[in-house]
């Protein structure tokens, strides 16, 4: 099996032009994450309204796959309740693993061709993770 051309022209594009890389003026929740693996970082911050993911910053300092796929999750979870969100990670960390193959949503579906490569899960991974991590800290 080998990468899809369309994943990977999305990846380019998100890698070129992350969305929701810039600060939050105001935000509730804020963490950072770094790979034990690659020393790649991921600083996010989220503003929960009501139980609403209204606002989101996913800012890298990490390698192009995963500055994309930190685009990508801040993509998909923005206006996302926590919990759904918590699914969605839940859902990504699984198809990863290769504990399910239940199709990810919209242009999640680029994990589909990097689920194929093993050394690049650690960087599709990170902004996932550091997402995670900001939902346990209340600034």
């Amino acid at each position: 099996m080998k990468e899809d051309p369309l994943h990977r022209e999305i990846v380019e594009e998100h890698a070129a032009r992350p969305h929701y890389n810039q600060k939050l003026v105001r935000f509730s929740h804020a963490n950072s994450f770094t790979s034990q693996k690659t020393g790649n970082i991921c600083d996010i911050q989220l503003l929960v309204n009501n139980g609403v993911i209204e606002g989101i910053s996913c800012q890298m300092q990490a390698s192009a796959l995963a500055t994309a796929c930190g685009s990508l999750m801040a993509c998909h979870v923005h206006g996302l309740t926590v919990a759904d969100a918590k699914v969605l990670v839940g859902q990504v960390i699984d198809y990863l693993e290769g504990k399910t193959d239940q199709a990810l949503p919209g242009e999640l579906g680029v994990y589909e061709s990097i689920q194929l490569f093993r050394e690049r899960h650690d960087c599709a991974l990170l902004g996932w993770h550091a997402l995670q991590k900001a939902y346990g800290t209340k600034i």
